[in-house]
């Protein structure tokens, strides 16, 4: 399978071995490994296995209600994408197998040839003004219309508040159709994809942080996204000069 276009060759990872360690790490952190297809079918998995004599790896698969993984399987070409910390990484799997345990299913591929590194932008980050807005509202899922409050956003990705227990957005797993209130009168579509959870520093009630990053946002949307944080560093530089 060729590089895609849009990746130069010094993003690659040069060697098999330093590859393998890649995916060694994935496994032992057990980091969410997001899985899609050519369609646009997308998976959530962890990597169980890997033999480098053998040259296969092991991906358990996430809940697949609506079968995306015989989808991903019947088309052979896989992008697969997961981070540690701040580095992104990307790679592809071929010839893919489906195998039923009873640990669930695991998708059985060889190690792939190639593996491409990003380190993820810093995208400057902003701290809301307001205590109410914005906002993300989930759809009519688990918890249909919950908001959630934002603790800070860029135009790359925000950070929620969530409960220690909270299971309506699972890091790893694409959330889709949620609702951004920027304020009272303006509100994006978005799709948000989880990250880590971590405490928030100072606080005692026990509350997580949630890291997200957009996925798929239209032009209309970033550009939404802009000018909102470029308003709000503003505002909040003119409260430090009048304090």
């Amino acid at each position: 399978m060729t590089a895609p276009n849009a990746q130069p060759e010094d993003l690659r990872v040069p060697s098999a071995a330093e590859v393998l360690a890649y995916l060694q790490q994935l496994q032992r952190e057990q980091a969410a490994v997001q899985l899609t297809g050519p369609q646009g079918e997308s998976l959530s998995a962890r990597i169980v296995a890997l033999d480098a004599a053998a040259d296969f790896i092991g991906l358990a698969l996430g809940a697949d209600p609506e079968g995306i993984s015989q989808a991903l399987v019947s088309e052979g070409e896989i992008t697969a994408v997961s981070f540690l910390g701040a580095v992104k990484l990307q790679f592809e799997l071929d010839a893919p197998v489906l195998v039923s345990g009873e640990q669930g299913s695991v998708l059985r591929c060889p190690l792939p040839e190639r593996m491409y590194r990003f380190q993820r932008r810093q995208s400057f980050r902003v701290q809301p003004a307001g205590s109410m807005y914005p906002r993300v509202v989930l759809p009519g899922s688990t918890e249909p219309g919950r908001a959630l409050r934002v603790l800070d956003i860029s135009i790359g990705g925000l950070a929620l508040v969530i409960p220690p227990d909270f299971g309506a957005l699972q890091p790893g797993d694409v959330a889709r159709g949620l609702t951004l209130e920027l304020d009272r009168v303006t509100a994006l579509r978005v799709n948000l994809l989880p990250h880590h959870a971590s405490p928030i520093r100072g606080d005692a009630t026990g509350m997580l942080q949630l890291g997200c990053a957009y996925v798929d946002p239209d032009a209309a949307a970033h550009r939404t996204l802009q000018v909102y944080v470029d308003q709000t560093q503003k505002k909040r530089r003119l409260l430090k000069l009048d304090a």
